[in-house]
């Protein structure tokens, strides 16, 4: 019983110490007046209205959306392929050229990645640096894991191989097989990488930082400035990004369920190959 209730402490600890923060901001984004106190005083809708007001904010979360959706383009371009060779083509080389682009986040951090970036491409006449395309090849490398990975799961729990060698023996084309089984199946993987993604890039900030200039800084650059000039408008600022972030999070879980359920989907539409 002891240990029970020292479980159940820990984790109500856990998950106070780690919700606690996000509470504090979304109910500063509503306050009037916030400095040195626990809570802010008074109740006010005005910070929500100056954040989609104020021109420099709303073009920098369109920024930020530019980017991200641009992101999950190109992963997508480069993952479903690279996907498809990892599963049924078996290579030791590329399992473990697949094993080390898992770990790049963790080798490479933002931050050397952005300043590498730097000293490769700010040359003159190779427009880069300062710029959003800058910014979405260096996303594209930092978050191409998080987009890959969704993919191999989802095609090693259907065992595709297996059924591609199916539909093939059944006299299906290789249109048909895309068409009819390689995209509905893998739905699941690419909209949990697409969300994972784009939680990612909307919320990457030491790239961001590095890469642009003050006419191409993307929304959590803008959001670390508001900080230093009004405190409840920076909290309704973040706020908006964390609800992103969460509904992404929830996003992700649901479609992870779904991948695992694949198995259970995977002959529909196979039918008249």
């Amino acid at each position: 019983m002891l240990k029970k209730g020292l479980s159940f402490a820990s984790l109500t600890l856990y998950i106070s110490f780690i919700f606690l923060p996000i509470v504090l901001i979304s109910i500063g984004a509503f306050g009037q007046k916030w400095f040195g106190t626990l809570l802010p005083e008074g109740f006010t809708l005005r910070w929500y209205g100056e954040l989609f007001t104020q021109r420099m904010y709303y073009e920098a979360l369109l920024r930020s959306m530019i980017v991200a959706i641009s992101v999950i383009a190109i992963n997508l371009a480069v993952s479903i392929p690279a996907a498809y060779a990892i599963v049924v083509l078996e290579s030791k080389l590329l399992r473990s050229l697949y094993s080390f682009i898992i770990l790049l986040p963790i080798a490479i951090p933002p931050v050397v990645l952005g300043l590498g970036f730097i000293d490769a491409y700010n040359l003159p006449g190779l427009k880069i640096i300062g710029y959003l395309k800058g910014l979405i090849l260096a996303q594209c490398i930092y978050t191409l894991p998080f987009t890959l990975k969704p993919l191999i799961a989802n095609l090693e729990m259907l065992s595709w191989k297996s059924i591609e060698e199916a539909a093939y023996s059944l006299g299906a084309n290789v249109l048909y097989i895309i068409r009819r089984l390689l995209i509905p199946n893998l739905t699941p993987g690419v909209v949990a990488g697409s969300i994972m993604t784009f939680a990612m890039s909307v919320g990457e900030f030491q790239l961001a930082v590095i890469l642009t200039s003050s006419k191409s800084q993307t929304y959590p650059v803008v959001l670390y400035q508001a900080f230093y000039v009004n405190t409840g408008f920076a909290c309704a600022a973040t706020s908006l990004l964390v609800w992103m972030s969460i509904f992404s999070l929830l996003g992700i879980v649901y479609m992870s369920k779904l991948i695992k359920t694949a198995p259970e989907r995977t002959y529909i539409g196979a039918g008249g190959a």
